[in-house]
């Protein structure tokens, strides 16, 4: 009975973590609009409130002078804004 009982347990914990690292992806994901450039061998986007570099796989290079709406998750390195982009979208004026 007490195995049933630690894993009845230890699969609500699991469950409970699974949920709250769902939950915890889904608020850190930021959106910001701003123009694609080409800084050196960085894309960078150029947005009100400053500029990002572009990391992961989806900073097209064909987007470069582009107005884009980029989504992903926002850190800071060294000074500099960086975004791990999830998602990027050209925005249609």
């Amino acid at each position: 009975m007490k195995t049933i009982k630690a894993k009845l347990a230890t699969g609500m914990v699991t469950i409970m973590l699974l949920m709250m690292a769902a939950v915890g992806v889904a608020v850190a994901a930021d959106s910001i609009t701003g123009t694609i450039t080409a800084k050196g061998d960085m894309i960078v986007l150029d947005a009100a409130d400053g500029s990002y570099v572009l990391e992961g796989n989806d900073m097209a290079p064909d987007m470069v002078g582009k107005t884009v709406k980029v989504t992903g998750t926002v850190t800071e390195k060294e000074d500099v804004k960086v975004i791990n982009v999830l998602s990027m979208e050209e925005v249609k004026e």
